[in-house]
């Protein structure tokens, strides 16, 4: 079983992945949050920060990209390759309307014969293609017509998000619909969604026993040993989890403070962490609260004190 972390928009970049891999490990496969070719033909500085730094290239790191078109598709897939990666991962689930409008992410599934069109004219093979999709834009059936129309296209894998891109993260995955189109697809499938804890993992992997891959997202975000849980591993004492945590906080925060500007643009980068980060505390509510109220980076490292002056979670 393959265990990857989800793309998240704003956490899961490039600083947290390396510091979360230096600090605990124990994640299979990290999946770049998606980059976009800019109107000018360039990838923006930010985006390059996910896919060109040294130290990060390795067989874990899969770069994701959003596009449209096959101008798009031919312009990463030659990228990555340029970069000396193996695999890249296409964007089909993002739900955000300024993106789907412009029939990129999940607002391509509507268009199965694009979506074929743009694999046939502009995927060359020169590194291994997975894709990322939802159950459609506003109707759930949108996946069957597309997954048609690419079973003769050399995907190596289709990461299915069981929602419609209208539904953005409201309501829940559907299982039963991912088990319909499980049972429709021959190729591989992996399941992306609403895994947030081992009893999440135990019971989905006992109503779907042939997955070979899932996707977390949140749930490891909420729980940085939920992988070593899944696999049985050994899970440090809560006194030597905390001080792990302040490693990779204090790691991040170095790490942030290298490149941005300002106190104002680190905080901006780094409070967000703690909606997730303070599930490992015992009081949450009271950490987050403390966190959000910082204003500046001294009242900002005052209230990480206070934090970690806190029980973790067993």
């Amino acid at each position: 079983m393959k265990i990857s972390l989800a793309p998240l928009q704003g956490y899961t970049d490039w600083v947290f992945r390396q510091t979360y891999e230096k600090c605990i490990g124990g994640i299979d496969e990290f999946y770049t949050p998606f980059l976009v070719l800019q109107n000018t033909g360039v990838v923006r500085t930010s985006h390059k920060r996910e896919v060109e730094p040294f130290l990060e290239r390795n067989n874990k790191l899969v770069p994701q990209f959003l596009g449209g078109s096959v101008e798009e598709f031919q312009f990463f897939e030659s990228y990555f390759y340029d970069l000396g990666y193996k695999k890249m991962n296409w964007n089909l689930g993002c739900p955000f309307p300024m993106l789907t409008r412009k029939q990129k992410g999940s607002g391509l599934l509507p268009y199965p014969d694009k979506v074929k069109e743009i694999l046939e004219k502009a995927y060359c093979g020169k590194i291994d293609l997975s894709i990322k999709m939802r159950l459609g834009l506003e109707d759930e059936s949108d996946i069957i017509p597309v997954l048609d129309a690419i079973k003769d296209i050399a995907v190596d894998e289709i990461i299915v998000h069981p929602r419609i891109g209208k539904q953005m993260y409201k309501g829940s995955a559907d299982w039963d619909l991912f088990e319909q189109t499980q049972q429709q697809f021959t190729k591989l499938l992996a399941f992306n969604g609403d895994i947030e804890t081992l009893e999440d993992f135990k019971s989905l992997v006992s109503r779907f026993p042939d997955l070979k891959h899932v996707m977390i997202g949140r749930g490891i975000l909420r729980d940085y040993w939920l992988p070593a849980k899944i696999k049985g591993g050994e899970i440090p004492s809560a006194s030597e989890r905390k001080t792990i945590l302040r490693k990779m906080h204090d790691e991040m925060f170095s790490s942030y403070s290298s490149f941005l500007s300002g106190d104002t643009q680190i905080l901006q980068k780094i409070k967000p962490f703690w909606e997730y980060f303070s599930a490992h505390f015992e009081d949450e509510r009271k950490v987050h609260k403390r966190i959000k109220k910082s204003g500046g980076l001294r009242k900002y490292q005052d209230a990480v004190s206070f934090a970690f002056q806190q029980d973790i979670k067993e």
